[in-house]
C-alpha cells in the first residue's frame, strides 16, 4: 500500500493529540503509520456509509476525516463516536470542527456496559471497534464491545470492522478469536475477511503483541438470536477482569474531561 508523506504526517498529528492514555483501562494507543495503514484499508468500503465507533482511543475516526476532507480518501456519510472518556469525545469533536468535518460527526458519552440508545438502534451502516482484549477473560470483554456494534447496525444489512489479537504463541488470543467468531456465527453475522498481524502498539508490558483486522457483516438469515447482552444493562461484576486484573468492580461510568472517575450508575 502506497503512503504519501502528507499522509503520514496527518497520521503522526492525530496520534500526537490523543489524550494521555489510562492503561488500566486497556486504552492502548495503535502505531500511527499502523492506524493509517488500517483506514486507507477500510475507507472504501466506509465511503458513503453511516459508521458507528464503538470507542475510539486511536483516533480512527478523526484520521478518516482528516484524509477525507483532504482528498485522499472517500468520507462517510455520518461519523458516531461512542465514548465513555468524555476527554476522547471532546478532543474529537473539536479535532473535526477544527478540520472541516464537524458536519459529519456526532460524538457522545456511551459505556457498553449500558444498553444502547434506543434512537440509535440499527441506525448504521458499519460499526468500528478496537475493544478491551480480554486476555484474562477468554474475551468476554471483546464480545460485549462486538454486541453493542451489531446492535447499532441494521439487521441483514450491517458490516463491521473488529481489530483484535490473534497471536498464536499467545493461546489466550486463539480462544478469545473464537469465542468472537462464535458470537457472530451464532447471532447472524459471518467473518467476510481476517488480516493477520496488522497493527503493533505503544505497549510495556508486551511491545511484540500485534492484532489483526475482522471484517464482518451481518447475514440475511431468518430471526438471528439477539446477543446476551442486547436490551439491557450488562451487571457490572457480570464480565469478570474486564480490564485485566487491576480494576475491579465498580468500573468508572465515564472518565471525565479532567480526567476524573464519574460512578454515577443510575
Amino acid at each position: 500500500m502506497a503512503i504519501a508523506p502528507d499522509e503520514m504526517r496527518m497520521a503522526e498529528a492525530v496520534a500526537t493529540t490523543r489524550v494521555q492514555p489510562l492503561r488500566e483501562f486497556d486504552q492502548i494507543a495503535m502505531r500511527a503509520g499502523d492506524l493509517l495503514r488500517q483506514v486507507k484499508l477500510i475507507a472504501p468500503y466506509l465511503a458513503g456509509k453511516r459508521v458507528a465507533f464503538v470507542g475510539d482511543n486511536d483516533g480512527a475516526s478523526r484520521l478518516i476525516g482528516l484524509l477525507g476532507v483532504r482528498g485522499h480518501i472517500p468520507l462517510p456519510a455520518s461519523l458516531t463516536l461512542l465514548d465513555f472518556d468524555e476527554r476522547i469525545v471532546e478532543l474529537t469533536q473539536s479535532f473535526a470542527e477544527e478540520h472541516g468535518f464537524g458536519h459529519l460527526l456526532h460524538s457522545r458519552l456511551y459505556n457498553v456496559f449500558d444498553p444502547v440508545p434506543e434512537e440509535l438502534e440499527e441506525s448504521h451502516d458499519w460499526f468500528y471497534t478496537n475493544p478491551p482484549y480480554g486476555a484474562h477473560n477468554n474475551g468476554k470483554s471483546v464480545l460485549l464491545f462486538v454486541g453493542r456494534g451489531v446492535e447499532f447496525c441494521r439487521a441483514g444489512r450491517g458490516h463491521g470492522c473488529i481489530i483484535i489479537p490473534d497471536a498464536r504463541r499467545r493461546p489466550w488470543s486463539e480462544v478469545a478469536m473464537w469465542n468472537t467468531q462464535k458470537l457472530l456465527l451464532d447471532h447472524g453475522w459471518m467473518v467476510d475477511e481476517k488480516l493477520n498481524e496488522m497493527h503493533a502498539y505503544h505497549l510495556d508490558d508486551d511491545s511484540e503483541l500485534t492484532s489483526c483486522l475482522l471484517s464482518v457483516r451481518s447475514a440475511r438469515v431468518p430471526k438471528p438470536k439477539r446477543t446476551p447482552y442486547q436490551g439491557r444493562r450488562v451487571a457490572l461484576g457480570e464480565i469478570s477482569r474486564f480490564y485485566g486484573r487491576r480494576v475491579l468492580p465498580p468500573y468508572p461510568r465515564y472518565i471525565r474531561a479532567n480526567g476524573t472517575f464519574d460512578y454515577s450508575w443510575t
